[in-house]
């Protein structure tokens, strides 16, 4: 999950992004269905997700507001759910409460 600014790219461009036309994003995403996350990778001093597909496209988060970057991973392969997200600065684990 990915709540503030974000691009999807190719090798050579930005294919689109968060403040790319609305009606570009359906037929872009749909292009996207059924590729597999090759990896997962941090970058920046405060940290922000690259998430590279199996056909070379990335997903990059950046926040452009005040705050920590507005991502969260989740982790639902096991009964107790666990994520990863930001607060001040810096990346934490938290899990569901049972």
């Amino acid at each position: 999950m990915i709540q503030w600014s974000w691009r999807v790219e190719n090798e050579r461009s930005i294919v689109f992004g968060s403040w790319s036309d609305d009606t570009l994003w359906e037929e872009a995403l749909r292009q996207l269905r059924g590729r597999s996350v090759k990896e997962v990778s941090i970058f920046g001093k405060l940290p922000e997700l690259v998430i590279e597909l199996s056909d070379g496209h990335r997903v990059l988060s950046f926040m452009t507001s005040d705050g920590d970057p507005e991502w969260t991973l989740f982790d639902r392969r096991s009964p107790r759910s666990k994520w990863l997200c930001v607060r001040d600065g810096r990346i934490i684990e938290e899990a569901s409460i049972d």
